[in-house]
């Protein structure tokens, strides 16, 4: 476990430098996106954090939101109507609170990205929910997954698992940010990226 804690936030530290360009687009869809996707490292970085002091249920619950927010922050670019953005993207206030009020579901952003986001990233993040919904949203809503969990213990392999499906979804999350930021050399080197952790990612096709 140690050793693929160390070299998973390696890899979150290899994808930092492309959190720092910033999009190369101004304009509230692609500033939301942005920001979902620093969300979603965020969460990566959280559930590390976790797994190193054994706070697993907590841990495992982090993959969840962080798959979420990846999902928001690809809708917000690929499949998010412009009403839908003004809409999450106004200034937070008391009257604007319930905003998201409304808003698809995420199956609903899956659909609404597909044919339009790139291919490889629509259908992992396809693949990731049909394999880890139920069991997520268990951990999440405090069901049979978590209480059995918590009270008898949680597997190593399990674990590890967990740790590699979030290094795929901040693999995913930093082809993401390279493609915003335009910057050639940044989505050139997420080959180099890729090929250096791939012993800490689960099969991709990116």
């Amino acid at each position: 476990m140690d050793s693929l804690l160390t070299k998973s936030l390696a890899l979150l530290d290899e994808i930092h430098p492309i959190l720092c360009l910033g999009q190369c687009k101004v304009s509230k869809r692609w500033e939301g996106s942005w920001v979902m996707c620093d969300v979603a490292i965020e969460h990566a970085h959280s559930l590390q954090s976790l797994m190193r002091i054994s706070n697993y249920t907590s841990a495992v619950s982090m993959l969840r939101l962080q798959f979420d927010a990846l999902t928001r922050s690809v809708w917000l670019l690929w499949g998010a109507t412009d009403k839908k953005v003004e809409r999450i993207m106004q200034k937070l206030t008391v009257e604007t609170a319930n905003a998201d009020n409304g808003l698809p579901s995420h199956i609903e952003m899956l659909q609404q990205i597909e044919g339009k986001a790139p291919a490889e990233a629509t259908r992992m993040l396809f693949e990731f929910r049909d394999v880890t919904w139920k069991a997520s949203s268990s951990y999440i809503h405090g069901g049979i997954h978590a209480m059995k969990r918590h009270s008898e213990g949680y597997p190593t392999q399990l674990l590890k698992q967990i740790i590699i499906n979030s290094n795929g979804l901040a693999m995913l999350s930093a082809v993401h940010l390279a493609t915003m930021a335009g910057n050639e050399h940044v989505i050139n080197d997420i080959t180099r990226i890729r090929d250096l952790y791939k012993d800490v990612l689960p099969q991709l096709n990116l």
